[in-house]
């Protein structure tokens, strides 16, 4: 029989990291419990669902099935089974440098749980055991910024010596610029605090000063050319309709476009803020989701309102936040926002909505062309007139749903097809994306502003 696996989740929420408790893997499920001490501090635990003031130091347990083998906070941590998941890649070429060569499936989730578990997005820190915690938190830290050039010495390679004490000092140095897969590669680094000028290093430890993290994107010009501009605008529109948009710089590197978007699960102090994707909540919740899209916009909303435990405080405020991103989305040419790209962030005692990520326009390429990835009000449905649900119509069910009046309905509206009004001059007039994708997505939106104009 094998023996079940064993790791430590951490914590930088507090003043210094804490130990947050036991995961436990087995044959059949896959187990946590809070440590007796981490009660005591009052800070969030693992995930919204899996609120300490709920389970105390009794064990959240959760069977393991095809879709999850750990409970949902921690199998976010994982990269993907996909081959052309660019970090999988990246961990798997560097667990295999250090001639460990898992099988496929959970013996490798495992061992890249173990390496990449912690530093990551969000609050939770992974670790084979306490001591390899303590060794990692207590490391001197001060992170070297490098120049990005064709000699730097900065590499992916070395990039992988942040994740573990163990890891080699140095590697031999393959160059900067990434060659494998996934839609839009990103890697977690770090930039001068004052903002983006031309120099990287890896991503801060506690007690780092003088840099900021960020998520580096890199574009796919084979597959997605002027995505980076293209989400960039994104950004901007999603900053000029009102939302909260982290700063962002494009940036260039070694040839390859890049976005560099601060990190908003950090503090300016190095702490990590409480987040939690609102796919990670409602799947710890219902076990019938089995994906980041097998849900409607109309349950979501559902659940915010019925949920014992709040997913987000103000309950009003988050259905009505989750209809303006729809709609704004739909006016973007936006058909990607699932629950992985909607998270809940706690500031103080609030949980609310996080700042806007990944906003891109996936209309503009063809194979991405899908008005949304989750259902909604019906829409497309046969009525008993034979009359079919059209776009405004489901939008304004979906409203009733939510409980969103008209008044504040039409106003959110009116808000977003306002702050898109001369999206397609502001698309054409972009540099690198492709007039076919230009000329594609312009239509697209024209087409979904005359439906809701």
């Amino acid at each position: 029989m094998r023996t079940d696996r064993q790791a430590v989740v951490w914590t930088r929420q507090g003043t210094r990291p804490l130990k947050m408790g036991v995961l436990y893997l087995t044959e059949s499920e896959c187990r946590f419990t809070y440590d007796a001490a981490y009660l005591d501090t009052g800070l969030p635990g693992l995930g919204v669902i899996y609120a300490p003031e709920v389970f105390g130091t009794s064990s959240i347990v959760r069977p393991r099935t095809e879709y999850f083998d750990f409970l949902p906070p921690v199998q976010s941590l994982v990269p993907p089974r996909s081959s052309r998941n660019f970090q999988r890649k990246l961990i798997l070429d560097y667990l295999a440098k250090n001639n460990i060569h898992p099988a496929p499936g959970i013996e490798a989730d495992w061992e890249i749980l173990k390496v990449s578990g912690h530093g990551g997005i969000g609050h939770l820190d992974v670790f084979e055991s306490d001591e390899k915690a303590l060794d990692w938190y207590s490391a001197p830290s001060k992170t070297a910024l490098f120049s990005i050039s064709a000699s730097t010495d900065f590499s992916l390679k070395q990039y992988l010596t942040w994740f573990d004490q163990d890891a080699e000092a140095l590697m031999q140095i393959i160059g900067p610029t990434p060659s494998v897969g996934g839609a839009i590669p990103k890697l977690l680094v770090s930039i001068p605090e004052s903002g983006w000028d031309g120099r990287i290093g890896l991503p801060s430890r506690y007690g780092d000063r003088g840099v900021m993290d960020v998520v580096l994107k890199f574009e796919q010009s084979n597959i997605y050319p002027g995505m980076i501009e293209l989400e960039s605008l994104a950004l901007d529109i999603h900053r000029e309709a009102g939302f909260v948009v982290p700063d962002s710089w494009q940036a260039e590197f070694n040839g390859v476009p890049a976005l560099a978007i601060r990190r908003f699960d950090r503090e300016r102090s190095g702490h990590a803020c409480f987040l939690e994707s609102l796919y990670s909540i409602l799947a710890s919740g219902d076990r019938s989701i089995t994906s980041n899209n097998s849900y409607t916009y109309d349950r979501i909303g559902r659940a915010i309102d019925r949920s014992p435990i709040d997913i987000v405080s103000d309950r009003e405020a988050g259905k009505q936040y989750l209809f303006s991103r729809l709609v704004l989305a739909i006016l973007t040419g936006n058909g990607d926002l699932h629950m992985e790209n909607l998270s809940v962030i706690r500031t103080g005692n609030v949980l609310a909505f996080s700042p806007v990520y990944d906003p891109a326009p996936m209309r503009a390429y063809s194979i991405h062309n899908m008005l949304a990835v989750m259902p909604f009000g019906n829409y497309g449905d046969t009525g008993a007139d034979d009359s079919v649900v059209g776009l405004r119509e489901a939008l304004v069910n979906l409203a009733n749903s939510f409980g969103i009046k008209k008044h504040d309905r039409e106003n959110i509206m009116s808000q977003m097809l306002l702050a898109t009004e001369n999206l397609a001059e502001r698309i054409h007039a972009l540099q690198r994306l492709p007039q076919d994708n230009k000329n594609n997505l312009a239509d697209i939106i024209s087409r979904v502003r005359r439906q809701l104009g």
